[in-house]
């Protein structure tokens, strides 16, 4: 497979997204109303929009990271997705990002590392609320292994800082919880679960929001936790969601319970210190766009 030639470096900052996928489409025009010059890089260069330059990269394979020796990023995004199982994660988020870690101190040049995390980091599942300053003690996998990563970026001798996202939903992303309700089922009332979500757009927005802090010379945490501050009981969601889409209420099952997100209700206190205000404020913006 033959990729789009890299352009010749510019005065512009140049990005390199490796994981290009549909959070990268939603970047692309903040980015390019920003100013930032955008290579992708993925798996296979097929998946890629033939109007950017691209690289074929897979982290969990070494060999093909050494292009990154030849570039020499303002950034590198990462926004990487592994089967769900411990081995593939490990492989992806761990030991993937490992070795982009190792190419690029490599390659003798310090481009700021941005990497998607997520909330499965916090076990706490009693409806407390947790932001960037609470205990990480993961009981699942992909928690764990999230966390592994996010210490191999603060012990790297790059800046970097890892974004924790919560239930990422909108754009093209299918409404797992309107499949749900089409079954005819619902989360229980009792116990109350609270859920917590941030729409695509948004998690750009915060993307962009943090290469320009960086860009300016404005200091970045090393975490984030990045939700829109509005966590609300599952159900609550869902009977919302049914009411919109002319699903009667009464003739569902309340037998739903997810396998992941827990129970607890995330701020994102550091993004909204640094006045970051989410566009889709709610369940009820952001669903009420995404259908």
């Amino acid at each position: 497979m033959v990729c789009i030639a890299v352009p010749e470096p510019t005065d512009k900052p140049q990005l390199l997204w490796l994981g290009f996928g549909d959070l990268a489409q939603a970047a692309r025009p903040h980015l390019d109303a920003a100013g930032y010059t955008l290579v992708a890089a993925r798996r296979n260069c097929s998946q890629l929009p033939a109007s950017l330059p691209a690289l074929a990269m897979d982290v969990t394979r070494p060999e093909t990271l050494r292009a990154l020796q030849a570039q020499a990023p303002h950034a590198v995004i990462i926004t990487l997705t592994a089967a769900a199982n411990e081995a593939a994660y490990r492989a992806v988020y761990v030991d993937g990002l490992a070795n982009v870690i190792a190419a690029l101190e490599a390659s003798g040049t310090s481009p700021l590392l941005l990497f998607a995390s997520s909330t499965s980091v916090y076990a706490q599942n009693d409806g407390s609320r947790v932001d960037e300053l609470s205990a990480t003690l993961p009981a699942g996998y992909s928690g764990r292994c999230m966390l592994e990563a996010e210490a191999l970026l603060q012990c790297s001798s790059l800046p970097a800082c890892a974004i924790r996202f919560s239930g990422i939903y909108g754009g093209q992303r299918n409404n797992h919880l309107l499949r749900v309700l089409q079954q005819g089922r619902v989360c229980p009332a009792v116990p109350a679960k609270y859920s917590n979500r941030i729409h695509v757009e948004d998690c750009a927005r915060i993307f962009v929001h943090l290469l320009n802090r960086h860009c300016a010379g404005q200091p970045l945490a090393p975490v984030y936790l990045a939700c829109d501050n509005h966590p609300a009981p599952l159900r609550d969601v869902m009977l919302w969601l049914a009411a919109k889409h002319g699903i009667a209420s009464e003739g569902l099952v309340g037998d739903y319970l997810p396998k992941r997100g827990g129970n607890k209700r995330c701020e994102a206190m550091l993004l909204s210190a640094e006045g970051f205000v989410p566009r889709f404020a709610s369940y009820r913006e952001g669903f009420a766009q995404a259908g």
